[in-house]
């Protein structure tokens, strides 16, 4: 350790406000412990913390028991846009948040100050866990001093769109072919069937793509050519591990009768096992069409791309749904 570290925990406070706001949704409680302020001002929010069950880590795992680990929903404040406190609005510029660990300093400091300044731990919060509980911190923006605060104030939060994961109870295999349609079904998490087509199936050339997007003028003037040449190198440095030259992704364009985003892969990627790579290669993957917005069955038209290689002769391949994006519009919340 070294005192420099120090150096953050002995910070003083330009001003502190506690809220102290217990909210209760889906089974679950979040506190909205206070504000602080120094050069900016932040909001505090405790949030439950479930880690996700693993399978044993000694046991070597495919791409697909993997994918299937991942966390299907996200339930957290870290995707507020607007809090407003009685008449005062409170944008969000950036937010962060991580489980809550004894050996951090700065945050059990913090816990100290807002005590300090009166805020008081609530019953249901006092024997839980930290290991349990996750901080968000949210920085607001253009603020210069904390606004006024009483218990009786109402608490507006405005949550921005998001989008929620789906995994399928079991994925839906499909054989695709290069230049060939084919239309397919799959029950959605509601129980809803969902109608499926896709118009097309085409190898994409990435290496052609990319050269072509870092000739593109409009592209360039974003960058200086410092900047330019470290992004090309970094680019291409991806790309030969991911998609070696002469190799070509997978584009698939189709349309469902609901508003839904489809993750394919491969059966041959989710049965393998991961590989280092140093970096990755996916600022290409786009629409196919991006001039056409509905396809040929009056559905909004979408396009995905396999991000693994094949080879320029593949004209066949077996592909698996395994799960969907849905798109949560903005809601309120009313405290």
């Amino acid at each position: 350790m070294q005192f420099s570290w120090l150096e953050g925990v002995s910070k003083k406070w330009k001003d502190i406000l506690v809220i102290g706001r217990t909210i209760e949704r889906d089974g679950k409680k979040y506190h909205i412990i206070g504000m602080t302020m120094e050069e900016y001002a932040e909001l505090y929010i405790i949030e439950p913390y479930e880690e996700q069950k693993r399978s044993n880590r000694k046991k070597k795992r495919t791409q697909r028991m993997m994918l299937k680990e991942q966390e299907t929903e996200i339930s957290s404040y870290l995707n507020c846009q607007e809090f407003i406190i009685g008449n005062k609005k409170l944008c969000t510029q950036s937010g962060c948040g991580g489980v809550l660990m004894s050996e951090n300093y700065e945050e059990i400091k913090l816990f100290l100050d807002l005590m300090d300044a009166g805020w008081e731990i609530p019953e249901w919060l006092k024997h839980e866990d930290w290991d349990r509980l996750q901080l968000i911190t949210l920085r607001i923006d253009n603020l210069k001093r904390l606004p006024k605060y009483s218990p009786d104030m109402p608490i507006t939060i405005k949550h921005g769109s998001t989008a929620k994961k789906h995994l399928l109870s079991r994925a839906k295999s499909i054989t695709v072919k290069i230049g060939k349609s084919v239309s397919f079904q799959f029950t959605a998490h509601d129980g809803e069937k969902v109608q499926c087509y896709i118009n097309n199936v085409v190898l994409i050339d990435v290496w052609e793509e990319a050269e072509k997007q870092f000739s593109n003028a409009k592209y360039r003037e974003r960058f200086t050519e410092e900047q330019l040449q470290e992004i090309e190198n970094n680019y291409y440095e991806a790309l030969t591990q991911n998609c070696p030259k002469g190799m070509y992704y997978l584009g698939i364009e189709y349309e469902c009768n609901r508003d839904i985003n489809l993750q394919f892969y491969s059966k041959e990627f989710l049965e393998s096992y991961p590989e280092n790579h140093s970096g990755s290669a996916t600022f290409l993957l786009m629409r196919l069409n991006p001039e056409k917005k509905t396809g040929m069955h009056g559905l909004p038209l979408k396009g995905y791309a396999l991000g693994t290689p094949f080879s320029p002769d593949t004209r066949e391949v077996s592909i698996e749904l395994l799960f969907y994006m849905e798109k949560v519009e903005e809601w309120e919340e009313y405290v």
